[in-house]
């Protein structure tokens, strides 16, 4: 995967959940006709209109008035229920607010993403919650022993989340939360 150096900056993504791609997925064939007296199994809850990968990184790329000109003539995106709608344009919305090098560092939080494992993007997703409820200061705090972390060898890694330096620092839960995200470094 290259440097893990930037594993960190993956925890902000939750801003922005639709950018999040899931992974390289092929659109379903059209269903088959069911034999009689066999019952289709139901589909994950899914978007019933999914968009080619890579879709909605193109869209948000493009300035608001095309945004809005594409999603407007896009047959799949008319589909889709109302809520989704309402919340891809408020997440084009945020994405539109925001600066250069912002947009840029949610790009490269998104490559990290992606370069992770599935079971290690769940991870890293299921970690996300516990960050966004610290206070600013906190997650700071939090980031920087983060960061501190994932420079160290691998074999120093617990040695450094065991000590006195954090656990003084650090509460029991963000201290699980570090051990949290030093699981996603292996």
């Amino acid at each position: 995967m290259g440097s893990i150096a930037g594993v960190a900056l993956c925890l902000a993504l939750c801003i922005c959940p639709c950018w999040a791609q899931r992974p390289r997925e092929k659109i379903p064939p059209p269903p088959r006709p069911i034999p009689q007296g066999r019952q289709q199994p139901r589909p994950k809850a899914r978007d019933q209109h999914p968009h080619p990968p890579g879709f909605f990184q193109r869209l948000r790329e493009l300035p608001p008035q095309e945004q809005q000109r594409v999603m407007a003539n896009d047959e799949r995106f008319q589909r889709l229920p109302p809520e989704r709608k309402a919340q891809i344009r408020q997440n084009l919305q945020h994405w539109n607010s925001l600066t250069p090098q912002q947009k840029q560092a949610t790009r490269e939080r998104q490559a990290i993403l992606e370069s992770l494992s599935p079971e290690k993007r769940e991870a890293a997703r299921a970690l996300f919650p516990q960050y966004n409820r610290l206070p600013p200061g906190r997650k700071q705090a939090v980031m920087g022993a983060f960061m501190r972390l994932r420079d160290l060898p691998p074999q120093q890694r617990e040695r450094f989340l065991s000590s006195p330096q954090v656990q003084n620092r650090f509460s029991p839960d963000e201290r699980e939360l570090l051990r949290g995200l030093s699981g996603l470094l292996r």
